[in-house]
């Protein structure tokens, strides 16, 4: 039985409900809050809540309730539900539907009985409460403004019940009273709209931002995306299955605060000159030096050659011969040192050594093959880069860590900038730029951290290697568990779940996905 309030009790409700509505978060439990309350405050037994679509020309059904029939129904339940179309097709209003017409004038409207009317079709109420086993008799229908006097939606109100339990129509005091609760409704929505249309914004601006990182080197476009990709396919695998992380549960919040993180990871390589980031050979800066060692060596063997030519002295010639050999072979070796990205030896450290220390003169002038900052790059003993030029490139996760530290992040995105900074730490405290042990790393950032060396490994758009099979791939990630440098349970998600496949099918050209040994990939570092 219900109870009914006085007027002071309907106030002090009123006031309660709209620290409710306003305090919810979850849209869906706000829309059902909202019409529980309306309902729950005039008495009525049923009801149901609209808002206006995207396009603006319909209402959608959000929440429908009667409580005689214990109905209780969610967006979910109610998706394909047909919408009450704002307009009929010759784009006149369509004032034929009970809600459409109030939502066009934007008036509190009620009927006491719906079956004695001339304000609205009610042939679609017949057939509803004639597949359903129901009388429908007094309604109402309160729009939702905003402060610009815009419909956000409506809510309409059937059969008020009276102590007798009666149906009777909705009075005054119904109406004054859910016009005030629509209002509230209305500002709330308003307001949860604004702060999604912000999120929506930032997350737009993130995602542009990334991109034009991406694009900013001519190979390593998409990264950041496979990165955020993989990330967010991680973290959903740990919310929806948690025998993976038994005592983890991530919110909805934690869950965008990750994606977040993502892809902002790389932000920092703004500042990170293109000529280091595309540095495919040992010698490339704005072009590829090797160029200017061929012309050296082109000059030099032209000048040999006359040398030669010109020469009457046999053992001049054959030592011509010799030196011209010799740089024939040490020009061969130059290019291809110049191409190698694996470990360099010592021996062809040393060589590199003797082919700097090599000059012919000439006329009076000294030719050679390489200058020394030449010979420093190509004795880099692996990858292109030199020591200040892998440090520049470090440096891109503290300059994502202070850019983003001075923007205003909500207070739930608060760790986005910790966690997209610290995607190259290593759980043994040997990882930069903070040298995080394993007691300081969240969760997160060791999730950021693996995407990160997955993606970087089977990338096959790097300038300077090869992406390496999955097979490979993993292999190196077991090792990199073994020594705790990444999360050894992270990696076991991504084996036992299957999601280092549904990422490489997706991502990796079909020459990379190789047969994977799972439990002799995981013998290496259980």
């Amino acid at each position: 039985m219900k109870i009914y309030l006085s007027a002071t009790d309907h106030i002090d409700k009123l006031t309660k409900i709209g620290i409710a509505i306003s305090a919810e978060k979850n849209i869906d439990e706000f829309f059902e809050l909202v019409l529980e309350e309306a309902i729950h405050y005039s008495n009525a037994d049923a009801g149901s809540l609209y808002t206006v679509s995207d396009d603006k020309k319909f209402l959608d059904f959000q929440f429908v309730c009667t409580l005689s029939k214990n109905i209780r129904l969610g967006r979910a339940d109610i998706s394909r539900w047909p919408s009450v179309p704002l307009y009929e097709k010759n784009g006149n209003k369509n004032l034929k539907n009970f809600v459409s017409y109030v939502f066009h004038t934007k008036e509190s409207t009620h009927i006491d009985d719906v079956y004695n009317q001339d304000i609205f079709d009610n042939s679609g109420t017949k057939k509803y409460d004639s597949a359903n086993n129901y009388h429908s008799k007094s309604m109402v229908a309160i729009p939702l403004k905003n402060h610009e006097n815009e419909v956000l939606g409506v809510i309409q109100l059937i059969n008020s019940i009276d102590h007798h339990f009666e149906i009777v129509p909705f009075n005054k005091e119904h109406i004054t009273m859910l016009t005030s609760l629509a209002s509230q409704a209305a500002i709330a929505l308003t307001n949860k709209k604004l702060i999604k249309g912000l999120e929506n914004l930032l997350y737009q601006f993130i995602k542009v931002i990334a991109s034009a990182i991406d694009k900013k080197s001519k190979f390593t476009g998409g990264h950041i995306a496979r990165v955020a990709n993989l990330t967010e396919l991680i973290t959903h695998k740990i919310q929806k299955d948690n025998k993976y992380f038994k005592n983890v549960r991530f919110s909805d919040v934690d869950i965008q605060e990750i994606s977040m993180a993502g892809w902002m990871h790389d932000f920092g390589k703004i500042t990170t000159p293109v000529y280091i980031m595309d540095k495919a050979t040992k010698l490339e800066t704005i072009f590829d030096r090797i160029e200017l060692i061929k012309t050296r060596y082109e000059l030099l063997k032209l000048i040999l050659e006359n040398e030669k030519i010109s020469n009457k002295d046999n053992s001049s010639k054959k030592s011509i011969e010799k030196t011209l050999s010799q740089l024939e072979e040490d020009w061969v070796f130059l290019q291809k040192t110049n191409k190698e990205p694996e470990f360099l030896k010592k021996e062809d450290i040393d060589r590199i050594e003797r082919i700097f220390q090599f000059n012919y003169e000439y006329r009076g002038k000294k030719y050679f093959l390489i200058s020394e900052n030449e010979k420093n790059n190509l004795s880099i003993q692996k990858g292109t880069l030199l020591n200040e030029e892998m440090e520049k490139m470090r440096d891109h996760v503290m300059v994502t860590h202070d850019m983003l530290s001075q923007l205003s992040f909500p207070v739930k995105f608060k760790n986005v900038p910790l966690y997209a900074s610290s995607h190259h730490e290593k759980l043994n405290g040997k990882g930069y730029p903070f040298k995080l042990t394993e007691e300081k790393m969240p969760l997160q950032s060791r999730i950021i951290a693996v995407a990160d060396i997955f993606e970087s490994l089977t990338a096959s758009d790097r300038p300077y290697k090869k992406g390496k099979t999955l097979s490979e791939t993993l292999k190196i990630l077991a090792h990199t568990a073994r020594d705790n440098e990444i999360d050894k349970d992270i990696l076991t998600l991504l084996l036992d779940s299957g999601l280092f496949l549904k990422y490489a099918k997706e991502n990796l050209k079909p020459e990379q996905i190789d047969d994977v040994e799972i439990e002799k990939i995981k013998a290496i570092y259980g």
